[in-house]
Order: structure tokens, then C-alpha cells, then sequence
């Protein structure tokens, strides 16, 4: 995240938020001192995505009676809750339909040429045309980018993933990387 005095509103993606709102993260120290070094004018905005994926991993802790992940996840999911979260809209979805439509124009053309608008899979297991490499596109990365764009805010994340979707934009989305060793 930039440090300055311009104002710029950010989107945070899942994977800043846990470790933004989880104290036992290892990296919470590393994100809360960048979120700290942003301008005070700065809007640091959660997705209803997000908090989707944050009660997506609630779901599948007590579906395996993870009870040591259960206290934690609540109360992450608890902190999040305290925040209005940004909707999927009409203009969202067009924006996820281009934007989407563009990962596959650009990594997946020989395919896009062959095939009908059917059987497109989940993005996950997309592989570049030209490289041969998995491309890591998220479903739901796809839509937080475009509720982004849309908005014409900062995308936050730290997912290994973000570099097609990035690339398909056209330098719509605007992309701030946080690097963590894994």
C-alpha cells in the first residue's frame, strides 16, 4: 500500500483481510503497519464477497468440527461484519463479464476459437495457451476486480493468482501487490 497524502480508496481481497483482522496471522503485524502507513483519507473497502469466503471457511470448520479454527474464524468474520461490505451490482456484472471475457481472449484463444460459450469450467484450472502454466484465476478474484474497476478503486491482495486477470484488464484494474513468504 502507497504511503502520501493523495487520496486513494482501497478494495481489499480475502486474503489481506484475514491477515488484517486475524492478530495471530503471522504476517497481521506486516499488513496492519502498511494499512497504517495509508493517507487517513484513504477508504479501506470490503467486498460481500469477501466476507462470502470468510463464511465459506466458518462453514467448512464446524462441517469438520474444527473446533480450535471455530473461536478464531468468528471472530475474524465478526470484525469484517462491522464494516458495510460493497455489492455485487448490475454494473458489477458487466464488468466481471468483460473482464472475464478478457482472461479468456488473451490466455485461451485457440480455445475461444473453437468452442461455444459452453463448458468454460472454473477459471482455477485455466491453462495459459502460450506458456502451458495454470493461470490461478479465482472466480471470486474475477468479481472483486470488477467491483474495482466499477468503482475505481485500488485492488488489495497478496494472491499468487492476480497476474492474468491483471494483464486482461488493460490497465483498467488497478492492482497493489502485498508479498508474503509463504
Amino acid at each position: 500500500m502507497t504511503a502520501g497524502n493523495a487520496s486513494v480508496d482501497y478494495l481489499i481481497d480475502t486474503s489481506v483481510l484475514s491477515r488484517m483482522l486475524e492478530a495471530t496471522h503471522a504476517d497481521h503485524g506486516k499488513v496492519k503497519a502498511r494499512e497504517a502507513s495509508l493517507s487517513s483519507n484513504s477508504r479501506k473497502l470490503l467486498s460481500v464477497v469477501a466476507i462470502a469466503e470468510l463464511r465459506f471457511g466458518l462453514a467448512l470448520a464446524h462441517a469438520a468440527q474444527r473446533h480450535a479454527a471455530l473461536a478464531n474464524l468468528s471472530q475474524v468474520i465478526n470484525a469484517a461484519d462491522k464494516h458495510v461490505p460493497l455489492e455485487i451490482t448490475r454494473a458489477t456484472a458487466q464488468e466481471y463479464a468483460h473482464l472475464k471475457a478478457a482472461v479468456v481472449a488473451k490466455f485461451l484463444p485457440k480455445r475461444l476459437q473453437r468452442r461455444s460459450n459452453k463448458g468454460w469450467g472454473n477459471p482455477e484450472n485455466w491453462i495459459d495457451e502460450f506458456t502451458g502454466r495454470a493461470l490461478k484465476t479465482q472466480e471470486n478474484d474475477l468479481w472483486q476486480c470488477a467491483q474495482a474497476i466499477e468503482r475505481d478503486l485500488t485492488f488489495v491482495s497478496c494472491d499468487s493468482g492476480m497476474d492474468a486477470i491483471e494483464a486482461a484488464s488493460g490497465g483498467r484494474l488497478k492492482l497493489l501487490r502485498l508479498q508474503f513468504r509463504w
